[in-house]
């Protein structure tokens, strides 16, 4: 009798163990704590730090290096000078080409806990296959989908603050991922493979990061109500945007306009080109604004807030600066119970929103910005932290914190679900979609960026058509 070898239920006969390769990751604890604390080189040229490591929650007790299976043995006596560090710490770069490198995911630990994955993995492809609904993905419903249950690339991201409200990864159009940890920006090169660090480490923490519509400049909200602008190209601040009262979450770009969202409930509007920035001020939430999001055409804000609510507000109302009517949205919903951060336009529906709550809520609820009606819902059972439309194909994505700390995709309209992944051990916190529209970056309270690749990409015509957006550099007064 024939078995089925795809079934990792059925046993095989065994055959010689092949070795297992050394798991690889990428490890930036050295950048986030700085040039200075380097004073080892290992024999393959790489910095290890002479601080005490921080220790992984699970590998307590355990003499190991975070992602380095035998510390005593990876490292040899070689040294560098601190002529050498000096000159490195002084222009603010590294050439250690493991920090924010990519590297394939590490292997599983034990056969044991593969085999046991293999049986949860058989199991849950087989229902994600069954629980498709017809429709989904641009007509491939009844093409099985394999769900990414080990991410392309993995980094290290010691000091990611597990906080729910901040808003702390982004990927620009020219492929580079910004990232706030703690005190410090960083920015990842993904065709290069180079790294930035943005100026000397601040006296306070960043709590959002956005790039701008071409890429070349990167917008900081700080924990003290400042809002920087960043020429990355140059690693020079150009802007510092002040008015904020407290700390500003969330940021979104439209043209030359940047909108800040801050914990007082108020949400600016910033003309990066002229010294008088400031041009707008919204005031429909009665507590911190945690989600903000223009939509392509820079017609519609939408923001969500801890007080549970959505706006939606409409550009043309706002060309009164700061005057003495008060502006207010163009609609407000009520529907979530707990603070809406997820929120997400679709790019292939213009009047289509979707917006997300927190552990209390647990629902997306999708908009018509026509009609400010409801089109649908969606329980997910999980605190809901982004949403990402894919661009090619007629899906979303969701992020989750409590209790699930998981990432979900979905077919629309159907609204069925077309696999999970376990993606972090603990909630995940930002998203944020690749250009070509085919990889997530997922960052959590576990200090783990990964690589998810979600979706195929589209037609080389349509590829042009969408890069070449964003050809001009803005100009920042």
């Amino acid at each position: 009798m024939a078995h089925d070898e795809s079934n990792p239920f059925v046993r095989r006969a065994t055959t010689p163990k092949t070795p297992r390769t050394k798991r690889e990751s990428a490890n930036i604890t050295a950048l986030r704590e700085g040039l200075g604390r380097m004073n080892v080189l290992d024999g393959a040229g790489e910095f290890v730090s002479d601080a005490p490591k921080r220790r992984d929650r699970d590998n307590r007790g355990r003499d190991l290096d975070r992602f380095v299976p035998s510390r005593n043995q990876s490292l040899s006596s070689a040294s560098t000078s601190f002529q050498e560090l000096e000159s490195l710490a002084s222009d603010r770069s590294t050439t250690n080409p493991r920090i924010l490198s990519f590297r394939t995911a590490p292997p599983l630990a034990t056969h044991a806990t593969s085999h046991l994955d293999a049986q949860r993995n058989y199991l849950l492809q087989s229902s994600a296959t069954t629980n498709r609904g017809t429709g989904t993905s641009a007509g491939t419903a009844t093409k099985k989908r394999t769900p990414p249950y080990m991410p392309e690339r993995v980094l290290d991201a010691p000091g990611f603050v597990d906080d729910y409200y901040l808003n702390l990864v982004d990927w620009s159009g020219a492929n580079r991922v910004a990232i706030g940890l703690e005190k410090q920006p960083y920015v990842w090169d993904a065709e290069t493979g180079d790294i930035i660090i943005l100026g000397p480490e601040s006296e306070t923490n960043v709590c959002s990061v956005s790039w701008s519509p071409d890429g070349a400049y990167l917008a900081i909200g700080k924990e003290q109500g400042a809002v920087e602008i960043w020429d990355v190209e140059e690693n020079k601040r150009v802007r510092v945007m002040l008015g904020h009262n407290a700390r500003v979450p969330s940021l979104s770009w439209t043209g030359h306009i940047l909108s800040s969202g801050c914990r007082d409930g108020t949400i600016f509007h910033h003309d990066v080109r002229i010294a008088e920035h400031k041009t707008a001020e919204l005031r429909g939430h009665t507590a911190e604004v945690c989600g903000l999001s223009w939509r392509a055409d820079g017609q519609l804000l939408a923001s969500g807030g801890n007080d549970n609510v959505v706006n939606c507000w409409d550009s043309r109302t706002l060309t009164s600066v700061i005057g003495e009517s008060r502006v207010v949205p163009k609609w407000t919903k009520r529907n979530h119970t707990a603070a809406v951060k997820a929120i997400a336009w679709c790019p292939w529906q213009s009047n289509l929103l979707a917006t997300g709550g927190g552990s209390q809520d647990q629902h997306i609820h999708f908009w018509s910005t026509s009609t400010g009606a409801r089109t649908s819902s969606l329980k997910t059972g999980s605190q809901v932290t982004s949403i990402v439309w894919s661009p090619h194909a007629k899906e979303f994505l969701s992020t989750h914190g409590y209790p699930d700390n998981n990432l979900s995709v979905w077919s629309y309209p159907a609204l069925a679900k077309i696999y999970d992944v376990p993606a972090h051990d603990s909630r995940v916190l930002a998203s944020s979609l690749s250009p070509d529209g085919c990889t997530v970056v997922t960052g959590a309270g576990d200090e783990n960026l990964k690589f998810w690749k979600i979706w195929e990409p589209r037609s080389s015509k349509k590829s042009e058509n969408a890069t070449s957006t964003g050809s001009s550099r803005m100009r920042i007064r």
